[in-house]
């Protein structure tokens, strides 16, 4: 059964704070849902969970928008994973999310746990690219939208709807919502060409895969 109530512990290693800071929060009326039981401050753990989330949203929001950005940018502020590892798409997962910097192990589990829901309803796989992407609603903080390719060490079968079998995944972490949407629209352009499909596949290093986006987005969608 999951506990109720969170301890001054529990929840300073949730918040990533201090003791002594969760205590000037409860002085300052910071922190809701404080309670003193048997002389000790209890947090309610489901109120405290919904709060948490509300405060990265709101961080989030607060997050500018860039309506000009485009797949190369986010290529640049990514990574590019070669040979990667792994005997199914979940084990694949852990290592693109293994090196990304910054981001929690409780994060990593909940894009995970997003991501193999969505691609349980229909893969996202096509043409032997996959392009998967978590729901952008708090659950993770990234500041500054970002694209990781994992070239696959074998093809695996994703279940794809056209049968073949993924070669590379693209995993995309956005700021906010607005720029999800944004990349996610330029990328299923560059997906209906056969010209991006092929040099995807050529393994360019990072340079040159960042040049050849670049050259092609500017001149798909200029």
């Amino acid at each position: 059964m999951d506990k109720i109530f969170l301890t001054v512990k529990e929840l300073s290693a949730k918040l990533d704070v201090s003791e002594k800071t969760v205590y000037r929060m409860i002085n300052s009326k910071s922190i809701p849902f404080a309670i003193k039981i048997g002389g000790q401050w209890r947090f309610n753990t489901e109120k405290i969970e919904k709060w948490v989330l509300e405060s990265q949203n709101e961080e989030q929001d607060k997050a500018p928008t860039n309506y000009k950005i485009r797949v190369a940018d986010v290529l640049a502020n990514g990574l590019i994973i070669y040979r990667a590892h792994g005997e199914n798409r979940d084990e694949i997962l852990d290592e693109i999310l293994g090196m990304v910097s910054n981001l929690s192990s409780e994060e990593a589990i909940s894009i995970k746990k997003q991501i193999l829901y969505n691609e349980s309803i229909i893969s996202s796989s096509l043409q032997g690219l996959s392009l998967m992407a978590p729901d952008v609603d708090g659950s993770y903080n990234i500041k500054g939208s970002k694209l990781l390719i994992a070239f696959l060490e074998r093809p695996m079968d994703f279940g794809a709807i056209d049968n073949i079998d993924t070669e590379i995944v693209l995993l995309l972490l956005a700021a906010n919502k607005t720029e999800q949407l944004i990349i996610k629209t330029r990328l299923t352009r560059l997906f209906m060409e056969k010209e991006f499909i092929s040099m995807a596949k050529k393994h360019l290093n990072r340079r040159e895969l960042i040049e050849q986006v670049t050259s092609l987005e500017g001149k798909l969608l200029a």
